[in-house]
This record gives C-alpha cells, structure tokens and sequence, in this order.
C-alpha cells in the first residue's frame, strides 16, 4: 500500500512542479516570457535578475512550497522518509521539465529547498551562508545551489542525522545534478521562446 500511496503522490507531485510561478507571475508583472529574459531558463533567480528581488524571492519560496506541500501529504498519508523524499522529488522533475510550458523550467533549487526545510531545517541554513558567500566571491550569485546542495548530505551526516534521510538526500543530490546535466548538454536553456 506504501509503493502505491507514492506512485500516486509522485504522480501529483510532478504536476504540482510543473506549475511555473516564475513565469505565471512574470506574465502577469512585465507581459513577458521569463524563459527569454536574462539567463533564459524559467527559475527564481532568473525572476530576481529580470523582475526584481522581491518577486524573485516570492517565486523562490513559492517554488519550495511546491515539494514542502508533497512532504507534507506525504507524512499526513503516513509515508516513512524514504517514499516521501521519493514522491516529493518528482516535484523537482516537474519543475526542471514542466509538462505545461514545453518542458522549459527551472534547475530545481527552489524545489530541493522545500525538500530539505522539511528534513534539515538548521543544516540547510548553515550549508547555505557560505554558499552564498563563495558565490558572491566568485562574482556567480546563481551558483549557490551548486555548493549549498552538494554539502546538504554532509551537514546532515555531521549532525548524526538518520543514514536513512543522509542518502535520501543524497538521492535528491544526484538527482538534480541528472537534471542539470541534462538541462546543459541539451542547451535548453539557449532556445527562444515566441510570445
């Protein structure tokens, strides 16, 4: 009954990602395609960059309430970490590859983030400070994800969280690095998109 509460949460959860407030809220702010703009993929960064960093930030956390609320059914339903973390990640799928704008979306960090406040509230914040830092260093503030998502299972290792949830997360890692790579080798986020 465990496999068929996930399939069918995964399922949800990929329709629920696919759902692009980046560009739902870019639209309906500037009349533009976000996937055009900027960096041209459909991400809160790229909002933040194109829009302003306040509708940025509210795309990002919108985009985190997407998994979260996954998460969330998922331990009401009685789900174990395993096949939360599992359903919930299809909401990633969903949003690197939104089956309602073409298959153009984000990279997933805002989604991997509702995944981790859950799971990791403290270690997420303390992956990342210096992410940021370093990223603001190396004058790339869009490369945080790629350090502070990286180090989530490490932080949750060194605070001697479950081996269960440390590879769990480390599934969520590999993961998004699959999409991206995909995402990058493809160049999807090179094409122009018509209004």
């Amino acid at each position: 009954m465990e496999i068929v509460k996930t399939i069918i949460l995964a399922i949800t959860a990929y329709f629920i990602g696919s759902i692009s407030f980046s560009y739902i809220i870019t639209k309906k702010t500037t009349g533009k395609d976000i996937r055009n703009q900027k960096v041209k993929n459909a991400g809160a960064f790229n909002v933040l960059l194109s829009v302003g960093p306040l509708i940025g930030i509210i795309v990002g956390l919108l985009d985190a309430a997407k998994t979260l609320l996954i998460v969330l059914l998922a331990q009401a339903w009685g789900l174990n970490i395993v096949h939360s973390i599992i359903a919930a990640s299809f909401g990633i799928i969903g949003h690197c590859f939104p089956i309602y704008y073409n298959f153009h979306g984000g990279k997933g960090a805002g989604t991997v983030v509702g995944i981790l406040i859950y799971y990791i509230p403290l270690e997420l914040l303390i992956c990342i400070i210096p992410a940021a830092i370093i990223a603001f260093l190396i004058h790339r503030p869009g490369f945080a994800p790629v350090f502070f998502i990286p180090l989530s299972p490490l932080a949750a290792y060194i605070s001697h969280k479950s081996l269960t949830l440390v590879n769990a997360i480390i599934y969520i890692v590999f993961l998004t690095s699959v999409l991206n790579a995909i995402i990058y080798f493809t160049k999807r986020d090179r094409r122009i998109f018509t209004d």
